[in-house]
Order: C-alpha cells, then sequence, then structure tokens
C-alpha cells in the first residue's frame, strides 16, 4: 500500500469510530498555519475547548471564595474526585468504588515505590528509559 492508499484507510476508519465526534471538542496545535497529526499519548494530550471556561471558572471561585471554594461554590474543590470516580470507573472498566483519581504521576509513583519497593541484596535496582516524561527525576 502507498501513503495515498493507507491515509484513505485511516481516514474511512475515522469516520467509522463512534468517538470521532469528539475531534471537534479539541484545539489543534498548529505548524506552518495547518493543523498537524498529534499522537503524543503520554503527555498532556490536545485541549478540550472548553478548559479555558472552567479553568476561567475556578479562578474567578478561587478569587472570590478563597480557602472556602473547598467547601462553598457551585462545585467544591473538596468532592471533586467523587464526580470523577463516576466518570473515570467506566473508562477503565472499573465501579466508582474501585478507582480514586488522585496527585500526579510522579507522586503517584513515589507513593507505589514507597508502599510496595522493597529492594534485597542482588536486587535493589530499578531500571527505566533515560529519558522518560514527566516522572523522571532531573539531574545535572
Amino acid at each position: 500500500m502507498n501513503f495515498e492508499n493507507n491515509l484513505a484507510f485511516a481516514q474511512r476508519l475515522d469516520q467509522a469510530d463512534p468517538l470521532s465526534s469528539f475531534r471537534h471538542d479539541f484545539l489543534f496545535p498548529q505548524q506552518n498555519g495547518k493543523p498537524f497529526i498529534y499522537l503524543c499519548g503520554n503527555s498532556l494530550g490536545l485541549q478540550p475547548k472548553v478548559v479555558r471556561k472552567v479553568i476561567d471558572e475556578q479562578l474567578s471561585n478561587w478569587h472570590n471564595l478563597a480557602v472556602e471554594g473547598w467547601f462553598q461554590g457551585d462545585n467544591p474543590w473538596m468532592f471533586y474526585h467523587k464526580e470523577l470516580k463516576k466518570l473515570m470507573g467506566p473508562l477503565v472498566g472499573a465501579s466508582a468504588k474501585e478507582v480514586c483519581p488522585m496527585n500526579t504521576l510522579t507522586v503517584n509513583l513515589h507513593l507505589l515505590m514507597v508502599s510496595f519497593y522493597k529492594p534485597v541484596k542482588g536486587r535493589f535496582k530499578i531500571i527505566m528509559e533515560a529519558g522518560a516524561f514527566p516522572s523522571r527525576p532531573v539531574c545535572s
């Protein structure tokens, strides 16, 4: 198959994908004035169009409520995890009782290591790729 056939095939698959309608909910980075194909899966991904509005709302809550934003307002911060659990469970094939969104990848890996890493003589190293992101330590 040549490039044009592969591209046409990929475009047909994309159009048939039941999630393809979500494409219009995201902002695509531009290169030379044209959107480019973005396949970075271990980082931020594409920015949802609604993000600026949602962040502005939370900045306004912070401004108007200060620390009370944890407990007051339309969506108190203290309880975000409960709503996110309802969304996250089905996404990963689990019930809301089985998941808990929390922290960053770096913090979660640290908590995992503190809880479960038990080095012994002869088995004490952790091997990982040198350029891993975002959890790699920055050393100079």
